[in-house]
């Protein structure tokens, strides 16, 4: 892996460095100062001095720039008589007294452009917006001081806004007090044919809350490999100054992924940045997963699920015939028709499933309306398809409840998927062996890929639920149990023994740093009784003065009582479990319990971190599709990457909670439905 020294001149365009340039030519508003003040030319002319008009006082005045005690002047002079009215408004709460007060109100030209810069970047509104004439008007009456900008001018803004901002989140990710778990995908604009790579970090802040932030939504440069894609990450981690603070990356399935994980574990060995040798470096999106599984195991009930579509379509084609089918459904079988019949989009199957699960509310309704209405009964179902069809829907559901788990907004810490990805795996087995024969091509075809990464990554998700303790050891040995019966506790042995070795990492760590902390306290560690035993006891026994064992003999009792002392990890586990079923916040449960577990608080810490999926953050995807439209296809990738990256952050922030906004529920609907299935 290739990576620029520290002398080579960095490139303008490479993501980070490229907005430097926009904020250097950001020029100055004029001080209004001058409109009450006039220049005077001095005969030095390395000075300026400047006249008030209202009181013909001169004042020295160095440059343009320094005109803060001219403004303070004009605020106090006494032959200003007429205030600007314009600078008071009426104020929006009433005095204790009950009357309405006024307060000095200022315009500030450099807020309200960055509120205009809030304003496009949130709604993904068009730059051109600034210049129709209705916004030009709204400004006006909204603020008459309020000068008219151009589209160009409102792309600075948003590059000074995203440089100034990037520098906020840098020193956040500096300050954060653990590891740094990523998420990284790429995505292709069908617009512009632009191969996008986003890159999110995660971690857990000194608050002990998870956070997450986009720090990369760039064009790849072509070809689109493995190794180019690990130079763009390792560029990426350097200049957000996080390249010695990475505990994982969360990836999808594509190939060059396996060739880029080689090239960033090589490259973090070299920088000694990587623990337990890349053991729990790499992690698979179990989403993704989940989804390729259960899509191969749909086409094989394909031909009943295409006669449930039909059937749906046809009763929904017609007005009429909808409102006879909800009226006999309330009037005759008392159903509550607010639950409407679902058609799915074939490529999503969380809908398929709930079209599925809408068919089956309404069944004594179809068989109704197919014993009547004879162009229906082609799409009329057998006894045996309606059985079917609930026991595909039940079996549907164990997925569709795990992957909503996997693709929330507020996305989950790592300790929960261990229990939904074992549910997944103990289905597919209780199927295979039970006499449901109809589901069996289609269970054995889905067990084949999850083997696959049940054996890769139970290890990470094993950990991260030993962690929670609702589960701890218990738990995990009860799910092996299930699924191998006699040999689980093998399995159980290899997970703990890993967990003991990324623990030990963490002990060095933590007394290494103590230690360093400690440095020249270690002189005067000797305990003042034992100095004046020294130097008061002449009866100790010398033997000829052939050695000393009393050091030696500490040392060894230290070394004994070390050995003999239970280690956090221990103790931990030893303890009895919480509540299967208990709410809790366990990085909550951690924060309160790092005083008496502190190295494994540590571990806990960025464990917990590891985002199994990389669902929650492809919403990036979804929005990269509202920047990059047809008619905004021409924006640069650095005004894209301020776009989207600007959103996150001010999301992360609670900007959409602080101005009470909230996105419809159909809009979150079809948000998750596009990213997470």
């Amino acid at each position: 892996m290739t990576m620029a020294s520290s002398n080579t001149p960095i490139p303008v365009d490479d993501g980070f460095n490229e907005y430097e340039s926009v904020v250097k030519r950001q020029k100055s508003t004029t001080s209004k100062v001058w409109d009450e003040m006039t220049k005077l030319e001095c005969e030095n002319k390395n000075e300026l001095k400047a006249q008030c008009n209202h009181c013909k006082t001169i004042f020295s005045a160095k440059s343009s720039s320094e005109t803060s005690h001219l403004r303070r002047h004009l605020n106090s002079c006494l032959k200003k008589v007429n205030k600007d009215i314009a600078q008071y408004i009426i104020a929006t709460q009433p005095s204790p007294e009950g009357v309405p007060s006024i307060k000095i109100y200022k315009f500030d030209a450099d807020e309200c452009r960055q509120a205009i810069s809030t304003f496009l970047v949130c709604g993904k509104h068009s730059f051109g917006t600034v210049e129709e004439p209705g916004f030009r008007y709204m400004m006006r009456i909204a603020s008459p001081n309020f000068k008219n900008i151009s589209r160009q001018t409102a792309i600075r803004d948003v590059l000074k806004y995203y440089a100034k901002e990037r520098d906020h989140v840098k020193e956040e990710l500096a300050k954060a007090p653990g590891l740094i778990c990523l998420t990284s995908d790429n995505w292709n604009s069908e617009h512009t044919n632009d191969e996008y790579i986003c890159i999110t970090a995660h971690w857990v802040d000194k608050d002990w809350k998870l956070q997450k932030r986009i720090i990369r939504f760039r064009a790849l440069f072509p070809p689109y490999d493995g190794l180019n894609i690990a130079d763009e990450l390792v560029l990426c981690l350097s200049q957000w100054g996080i390249d010695k603070k990475i505990f994982s990356i969360t990836l999808d399935n594509a190939s060059y992924n396996d060739v880029m994980v080689s090239c960033l574990k090589n490259c973090f060995r070299a920088n000694q940045a990587i623990l337990c040798d890349g053991v729990f470096f790499q992690v698979r999106c179990c989403a993704h997963i989940l989804n390729l599984i259960v899509k191969a195991g749909l086409e094989l009930a394909d031909y009943v699920v295409c006669k449930i579509r039909n059937g749906i379509r046809y009763i929904k084609k017609s007005g009429i015939r909808r409102k006879r089918f909800y009226d006999v459904a309330d009037k005759s079988f008392h159903l509550n028709v607010t639950k409407k019949l679902r058609q799915d989009v074939c490529v999503r199957w969380n809908s398929t499933y709930l079209m599925l699960e809408s068919f089956l509310y309404y069944k004594d309704v179809l068989d109704y309306w197919g014993q009547r209405d004879k162009d229906y009964q082609m799409f009329a179902l057998s006894s045996e398809e309606w059985r079917n069809v609930a026991i595909l829907c039940k079996f549907l559901k164990v997925f569709y409840d795990v992957t909503c788990v996997f693709s929330g907004s507020n996305y989950p810490t790592a300790n929960l998927y261990f229990r939904g990805v074992w549910k997944v795996y103990k289905l597919l087995i209780d199927i295979v062996k039970g006499p449901y024969s109809f589901l069996t091509p289609m269970v054995k075809q889905m067990q084949e890929k999850f083997n696959k990464y049940w054996a890769e990554y139970s290890l990470i998700l094993s950990c991260a639920a030993i962690l929670d303790p609702r589960y701890k050891l218990n738990y995990v040995q009860y799910c092996f149990k299930t699924i191998y019966g006699v040999h689980a506790s093998d399995f159980v042995e290899t997970i703990l023994s890993n967990l003991r070795l990324l623990f030990d990492e963490y002990v060095k760590k933590s007394k290494s740093m103590s230690s360093s902390l400690a440095g020249s306290s270690n002189v005067s560690d000797k305990n003042p009784v034992d100095s004046g035993l020294d130097e008061h006891n002449d009866n100790s026994a010398d033997f000829g003065g052939y050695f000393d064992e009393s050091d030696d003999y500490k040392r060894y009792l230290n070394e004994s009582s070390t050995r003999s002392e239970k280690s956090q990890l221990n103790i931990y586990l030893e303890e009895s479990e919480l509540e299967l079923n208990s709410q809790i916040d366990v990085l909550d449960y951690w924060s309160k319990s790092s005083v008496r577990y502190n190295e494994l608080s540590l571990l806990a810490r960025d464990l917990l971190a590891i985002p199994i999926s990389t669902v929650a953050f492809e919403s990036a995807f979804s929005m990269g599709k509202k920047v990059i439209t047809l008619i905004r296809s021409s924006l640069k990738p650095k005004t894209v990457q301020a776009v989207v990256c600007l959103d996150d952050w001010m999301r992360a922030k609670g900007f959409s909670a602080e101005i009470g906004c909230k996105k419809d529920d159909d809009d979150d609907d079809d948000e998750v439905s596009s990213v997470a299935f």
